[in-house]
């Protein structure tokens, strides 16, 4: 009998890439891969536990799962993934229906605990149990990854793919635990790197994805300097997608060398390395930043933003920020939303601080109450949300080209008929505005020449043309 495995996946893309390689791993070795949790023989959940919010979440996930397990609609349970850097061995004894735990390093040995002929159904359970095993716990977190991502099922759409460059990060800023939780920055050579988008080009694959803790760092560990911009030139230079796309930088490190390779977005087609630069920024207040451990001013993130929107034709920046952070002052936080408003920036995202156990910041004094950093968060949202809006405004009347994602799936689960989901290059998968098409005939994978006629707040109303 076959065995199924369903895995859930939560937190960030570079979490999906890991979801990826274990489903690939775990199908190189016979199983077989069902989207549903209920009736599999081996369900994972796959962890994040970066902040607060995603540890209760996955506990909440958790909890959901094992009460699928008790009811037998599921036969094994394994965690993986951040949670347990988070929480470690204290899991294990919260909850011992668990059947194997693994930290973000150890992910590969999933297959070694559950070897496929020994994972029974529910029915074939009833038959007959076997000796109890003792619960696998693995959290060595290597110092220095090895990658596993060559064989993987993508869980995104056909078309759009994650590639993930880099694992770990060497910033340390004093907000995040993620070098705890993931190690030290470690790039993904460039050999391996560009037979992964060989892999994924011939898959379909037209929009490749980058990511990393911090993308501008790669190559800084294997050859003693950032060299993003020679591993993009080689991207290009295959000429297997229409669109790269780049994620996760740091504002350090854009050489010319790197800007020269973004292209505008003129009548006809974006340049293949999509003018789209996604920059979190935290805050601008200098005392700030320098509590954040951020190494990087406002006069030298303001020299950057002129620069990139010099140099960039049609440029989109995406941004995050962070209200609350410990000594954040009223001025400090008035002095956040001028900026916000003075560099307009198309795509943002905004967080009130999370204290994480194990950070400097959690330490420091002037730790803001939780209705204010709230209320803050609100507040730079709106401001935000406002200039996108305005932003998409500003599109109407215009042609662009869009990526085809989707077709409309009506309340009764039926495909709307000539209506479909798609984005445009200033829009990334999952989290920016999409692009409402009307037209006949569309495919998706496909791209098609859009004019927008409409907004619906970020959202763009398009006619294909």
């Amino acid at each position: 009998m076959t065995k199924k495995v369903s895995i859930v996946s939560l937190g960030c893309p570079k979490n999906l890439v890991d979801s990826e390689s274990i489903l690939g791993r775990l199908i190189g070795d016979g199983w077989e891969f069902t989207p549903e949790v209920e009736g599999a023989n081996l369900v994972i959940l796959n962890t994040c536990g970066f902040i607060e919010s995603a540890r209760r979440e996955a506990i909440e996930t958790l909890d959901f799962l094992l009460a699928l397990k008790r009811r037998k609609k599921i036969k094994s349970l394994a965690v993986c993934g951040c949670l347990i850097r988070a929480l470690g061995s204290e899991l294990p004894r919260r909850y011992p229906e668990v059947d194997a735990w693994f930290g973000p390093a150890d992910e590969t040995h999933l297959s070694e605990a559950f070897p496929l002929r020994q994972i029974s159904t529910a029915k074939e359970q009833k038959k007959g149990s076997s000796p109890k095993k003792p619960v696998p716990f693995r959290d060595t977190l290597d110092r220095r990854y090895t990658f596993h991502d060559e064989s993987r099922l993508l869980l995104t759409l056909p078309h759009t793919a994650y590639l993930k460059i880099a694992e770990g990060c060497d910033r340390f800023c004093s907000y995040c635990a993620i070098p705890a939780i993931r190690g030290r920055f470690t790039s993904k050579p460039i050999e391996t790197v560009l037979s992964e988008a060989e892999i994924l080009a011939r898959s379909g694959v037209k929009e490749l994805v980058l990511i990393a803790q911090e993308t501008t760092f790669w190559g800084n560990d294997l050859y003693g300097e950032p060299r993003l911009a020679k591993l993009l030139a080689e991207l290009r230079g295959m000429n297997a997608f229409p669109w790269i796309r780049l994620l996760y930088t740091y504002p350090l490190f854009f050489s010319d060398e790197l800007l020269e390779l973004f292209g505008g977005e003129d009548d006809s087609a974006p340049s293949v390395i999509l003018p789209y630069i996604d920059l979190p920024l935290q805050h601008c207040n200098d005392a700030l930043l320098k509590q954040m451990n951020r190494r990087v001013g406002k006069s030298e993130t303001e020299d950057l933003l002129a620069r990139l929107r010099e140099t960039i034709p049609g440029l989109t920046l995406r941004t995050t920020f962070i209200t609350g952070f410990p000594g954040e002052t009223d001025a400090a936080f008035e002095e956040l939303l001028e900026f916000a408003e003075k560099w307009r920036f198309e795509r943002a995202g905004v967080f009130a601080y999370s204290p994480e156990a194990g950070t400097r910041a959690a330490e420091l004094e002037g730790q803001i109450p939780e209705k204010i950093k709230e209320e803050r968060r609100a507040r730079l949202y709106e401001v935000l949300m406002r200039i996108s809006a305005e932003d998409a405004r500003a599109k109407v009347g215009k042609a662009y080209n869009v990526l085809v994602d989707t077709p409309v799936i009506n309340d009764d689960g039926s495909e709307a008929e000539d209506f479909y989901i798609g984005r445009t290059a200033a829009d990334a998968p999952d989290i920016d505005p999409v692009v409402y098409l009307t037209g006949s005939g569309l495919t998706p994978g496909e791209f098609c020449r859009a004019e927008i006629v409409d907004t619906q707040q970020q959202d763009l109303i398009a006619a294909v043309l």
